[in-house]
């Protein structure tokens, strides 16, 4: 059985803005949720973090208010009340999920393979949105 390596996001000296790119994909998914406290969350929310393979992928800090469990539990698909993720392809290969955890955006992940870098897709472009 061949496992998959686990991501691995390096701390940033200093957070950073999100990029254009990034910023136009955290609003799009978040708008998908439709969830208020995610909303407020994207005006306050910081890069922290990067994945070392060179995926793409960010980890995110935000200052807005948690989305409260209730509602993570009724999003997430195995009922959790700490995690759920937005996810959508990003055209070809590229995977695009917005991980959601303790009801704070976490992560934004954009894979399409270990190690491969990924230009952020248009967030006009995202197809199979789904929320789980």
């Amino acid at each position: 059985m061949v496992m998959e390596p686990v991501p691995e996001l390096v701390e940033l000296p200093q957070p950073r803005a999100l990029t254009e790119a990034e910023r136009a994909l955290v609003a799009r998914l978040v708008e998908f949720a439709g969830v208020a406290e995610l909303g407020e969350q994207v005006a306050t929310v910081r890069v922290v973090s990067t994945c070392r393979c060179g995926c793409g992928s960010v980890g995110l800090r935000s200052d807005g208010p948690p989305v409260p469990a209730a509602a993570v539990a009724r999003l997430s698909a195995n009922g959790r009340d700490d995690y759920f993720a937005v996810s959508a392809s990003g055209g070809g290969d590229v995977s695009v999920v917005l991980h959601v955890g303790s009801g704070l955006v976490v992560e934004l992940e954009l894979f399409a393979g270990e190690g491969v870098q990924v230009t952020p897709p248009r967030a006009d472009g995202l197809t199979g949105l789904w929320i789980g």
